[in-house]
């Protein structure tokens, strides 16, 4: 059930990132809110659940946005088996922890996208990444892990006040 509902999540945010989002860019920025849900969703399920989560988003990415299969897939299936090793590290309530590991993964995101692409022979400015993207979109991510964050605890935490006979 719990899967269901993940994958539910995943489609539900692909059409969100495709469809209302892309009207509400900061400085031409726009969040990049596949990877925060599998950061949530990470710390709520572990590290293997996670990367395949992961791997499912980063593949719908990489078949509907990139000229390049697999890059966003490969990205975000580490990102999501890396953040899972904190499953029972810390405290599940906490919104700060969500905000930590968007950060920290938005940061990893973006530079190794741009890793990738500098393989492939693109060419890639690192000055404006950092700039413009590495900065903005960090906030704007960082914003979107309070929201999914407070989104996933309220779905999936089942409440803890039992009133039996």
């Amino acid at each position: 059930m719990n899967t269901l509902i993940i994958l539910l999540m995943i489609i539900f945010n692909l059409v969100i990132q495709t469809t209302i989002i892309p009207f509400f860019p900061i400085m031409g920025i726009v969040p990049n809110t596949a990877l925060v849900l599998i950061v949530v969703i990470a710390l709520k399920v572990g590290r293997v659940r996670g990367a395949i989560f992961g791997l499912i988003a980063g593949f719908m990415q990489d078949i509907l946005f990139s000229s390049t299969i697999g890059i966003n897939a490969f990205i975000l299936f580490f990102v999501g088996y890396t953040v899972g090793f904190a499953e029972n590290s810390f405290s599940r309530e906490n919104i700060i922890n969500p905000i930590i590991f968007t950060v920290v993964a938005t940061i990893f995101y973006n530079f190794a996208y741009s890793l990738f692409l500098f393989f492939l022979s693109r060419e890639i400015f690192f000055i404006d990444a950092v700039k413009n993207i590495f900065s903005i979109e960090i906030i704007y991510n960082a914003l979107f892990a309070v929201i999914y964050g407070y989104l996933v605890h309220l779905i999936f935490t089942k409440p803890k006040i039992r009133f039996k006979r």
